[in-house]
């Protein structure tokens, strides 16, 4: 017999390619080796807290031996870590120099917002709007706890976790598998990002689509698939101001349990007609599977649905045209603000690091600046749908 036998190839090549992963990793990012954040200037950290730049330099004098200080570096410039931009943040909080707005955390009687990431089309930047969108928030003084449903994680990879070198981690599968689920707790693990968390994905989130499959089959007394998540994370509601899912592109029973458990949806798609003409047929078939699981919840409601245009290049003519389109036939649902086309988000998958983890001088000042400005303006819209709904001014 001649030919390929499919299943030994492809073994093959998977082993050799997990094996070379693995000895990767280990060498870029060894086992004891702690991953640490860059410092943030001292305008970056105001603009992140909300204080205008003399009130923060007054702010630091003032309280120096109460507040960090940061550190000076050639003698006239002053750097923060993540961690003392918090203890800022919560000092001037206490103290009343700083209002809700500054805060941002939620208060009491506020409830902790999930918001779906989610599109039936591939190579929307859905990850990298995730995590970019996770760690400013965290930076903003947000706790947000980010969850990957995609076998493939890469958002659980750009944090630092391989699935592939850590095959008994707990994932995102065992919160609601219904095969002896795990607490919450026991599947969240910390980054070292200040103000992340994060429930890892593996390859094991497949097989609750089959357990599902068969709970219709059987008739269980389980908890019904699409109200799982929402179960798992009750018991952490209390610990996080925001949740964001990314998902695979795909209409899963594991992402519409995430869609279940959110109040707020975000929808990432390029400005190409062929990604329009996709997103009619996947929000067509959402809507279906979505009617059919609110007659199980009658009360089932959104705070807001929004779509991110992404990949967005400003000189682009057809995608200003699109854009355009968008914006007329959808209207405000259509985020002000696009996720720019960067090479620095593109190396972010090489790197395994998000812009807000890249010093700016290796980067072009004027690139830099504008993908900020593009990350900023998108986490700003967001944070009025928030406050809007806790219900805020």
């Amino acid at each position: 017999m001649s030919g390929i036998r499919g299943s030994q190839r492809l073994e093959n090549y998977a082993s050799k390619l997990i094996k070379s992963l693995q000895d990767h990793t280990a060498e870029i990012f060894p086992p004891d080796a702690q991953k640490t954040l860059r410092s943030y200037s001292m305008k970056e950290v105001g603009d992140l807290i909300g204080v205008n730049p003399n009130t923060f330099r007054h702010y630091i004098k003032t309280y120096a031996d109460q507040m960090p200080t940061g550190k000076l570096v050639n003698g006239n410039r002053r750097y923060f870590t993540a961690e003392e931009m918090q203890e800022i943040r919560e000092f001037l909080w206490k103290e009343g120099r700083i209002g809700i707005k500054e805060y941002r955390r939620r208060q009491p009687g506020e409830e902790m917002k999930a918001i779906t990431v989610f599109n039936l089309k591939g190579g929307v930047s859905k990850t990298s709007s995730t995590v970019h969108l996770a760690e400013i928030l965290a930076l903003r003084g947000y706790r947000v706890l980010a969850v990957d449903l995609d076998a493939q994680a890469s958002l659980t990879n750009l944090f630092g976790l391989t699935p592939e070198a850590m095959p008994d981690m707990p994932s995102s599968y065992n919160v609601i598998s219904y095969k002896n689920p795990l607490p919450v707790r026991d599947v969240i693990r910390k980054t070292y990002f200040p103000g992340i968390d994060i429930i890892p994905a593996s390859m094991d989130i497949i097989e609750f689509e089959y357990e599902t499959a068969l709970s219709f089959r059987d008739g269980g007394t389980s908890s019904p698939f699409h109200s799982r998540m929402a179960e798992g994370l009750s018991q952490v509601r209390d610990d996080y101001d925001i949740v964001l899912f990314d998902t695979p592109p795909q209409l899963s029973f594991a992402v519409i349990s995430a869609l279940f458990a959110s109040s707020g949806m975000i929808i990432p798609l390029t400005a190409s007609m062929l990604d329009v003409m996709s997103l009619s047929t996947f929000m067509t078939m959402a809507a279906e599977l979505m009617a059919v699981v609110e007659e199980q919840d009658q009360d089932k409601t959104y705070d807001f649905i929004r779509f991110m245009i992404t990949r967005y290049e400003t000189g682009d003519q057809p995608q200003l045209q699109v854009a355009s389109f968008m914006r007329t036939v959808l209207g405000d649902a259509v985020m002000n603000n696009e996720f720019l086309k960067s090479t620095a988000i593109g190396d972010a998958a090489n790197t395994k690091q998000p812009l807000f983890e890249v010093e700016p001088r290796d980067i072009t000042k004027s690139t830099y600046d504008r993908v900020m400005a593009s990350i900023s303006g998108m986490a700003d819209e967001v944070e009025a749908d928030l406050r809007k709904a806790w219900g805020r001014t």
